[in-house]
């Protein structure tokens, strides 16, 4: 054995490891309280070696729980709100009482709970929001200040924007996706929510296939059009003089490597 504070060497680290490797695990045990024999995978063991841990079956140490809770360490202090008991989490509250401090500024805020999704919309949606950089002529963006999933905001498990097109234009065709012409995926502005083909919002979007499509000529500045276009055979355009020039300058190197 090596000495307090030292290092075990590597080869006796490997040893070690390839002899619990060939032990023989149990493949069954039989639980004390049930008295039945199960398979080791019903009983919580040790994920490394697969070493069982517990005496009892997963079915009798939870019905064990239930009978005799375990006592509260005492590390953890309680909710700083008035009758509540439970454990602080963050800025001495609980979870229900910091992510109300965090969405209302109160933490004894009622939480909202919203019968009809359009009182949610309209209550968490601020009318005065930014004009259109691109289009300045469509008015102010109603942002939506509930919750998202990053992108666009969520009103359970509806769309706000689709919800907000839905309440005031009638029913979403099939087939058809809304499209933000303000470019502000937040904003629930019916007047800024037109229903378009997929193809259609992928074009008018900033992405890089909408660049691409709007590109009128190639890097070099000659025209994507006409006789200088060439389409393959994967819909992608390419420019013909550029193609020849690639063309004789490969021709020029083989030839140059070959003299």
């Amino acid at each position: 054995m090596p000495a307090k504070g030292q290092r075990m060497p590597s080869e006796q680290r490997r040893k070690i490891s390839a002899a619990l490797t060939r032990t023989a695990l149990p493949q069954e045990k039989r639980c004390p309280r049930c008295k039945e024999t199960k398979p080791a995978s019903a009983f919580r063991t040790r994920k490394p070696g697969g070493l069982v841990l517990t005496a009892y079956c997963r079915p009798c140490e939870a019905e064990k729980l239930r009978e005799n809770p375990p006592k509260p360490s005492g590390r953890s202090k309680p909710c700083q709100i008035d009758g509540c008991s439970d454990p602080a989490q963050a800025k001495k509250l609980c979870w229900t009482h910091y992510n109300r401090l965090r969405s209302h500024g109160d933490p004894l805020a009622p939480p909202a709970s919203y019968r009809n999704p359009l009182d949610a919309l309209a209550s968490r949606t601020d009318r005065n929001g930014p004009l259109p950089e691109d289009r300045p002529s469509l008015g102010q963006c109603w942002i939506w200040t509930g919750c998202t999933n990053g992108r666009y905001g969520k009103v359970g498990t509806k769309y706000a924007h689709r919800l907000a097109y839905e309440a005031s234009k009638g029913a979403i065709p099939d087939g058809l996706q809304i499209d933000h012409l303000c470019r502000n995926t937040l904003c629930v502005n019916p007047a800024h929510l037109e229903a378009v083909t997929g193809r259609t919002n992928l074009l008018r979007s900033r992405g890089f296939v909408a660049r691409q499509a709007a590109q009128t000529h190639c890097i070099h500045g000659h025209p994507l059009s006409g006789p200088n276009l060439y389409v393959d055979n994967r819909g992608r355009r390419q420019c013909r003089d550029c193609r020849r020039r690639r063309s004789k300058e490969a021709k020029a190197r083989i030839r140059a490597a070959a003299q």
